[in-house]
């Protein structure tokens, strides 16, 4: 299975540009090793991706902050970006 295709929530676009420089390199590696490794539960394993239910995946970048996408055509969407509290009240709207 080849890796499947990342498209980013524009608004959460807005929100990586606003990082830093280094932050944004330690998410844009995660985000590759997301996109090879879905699909196959023993590659994803380290990276703390699990099932939110209804479609809806959550992975985790350190400790506090978590990446919320689903897969769409093929491709991982990533929707939402945000601590374990965000997530909850971001998940009551979707």
């Amino acid at each position: 299975m080849p890796p499947l295709e990342l498209e980013l929530d524009p608004e959460l676009l807005a929100q990586l540009r606003a990082l830093t420089k280094a932050e944004r390199v330690k998410i844009g590696a995660l985000h590759n090793r997301m996109r090879t490794a879905f699909g196959r539960p023993h590659e994803h394993r380290g990276l703390g991706v699990r099932s939110l239910g209804h479609g809806v995946f959550e992975c985790r970048h350190g400790l506090a902050q978590r990446l919320v996408f689903q897969v769409e055509a093929g491709a991982l969407y990533v929707h939402f970006m945000g601590t374990h509290d965000e997530v909850r009240r971001f998940l009551r709207k979707l």
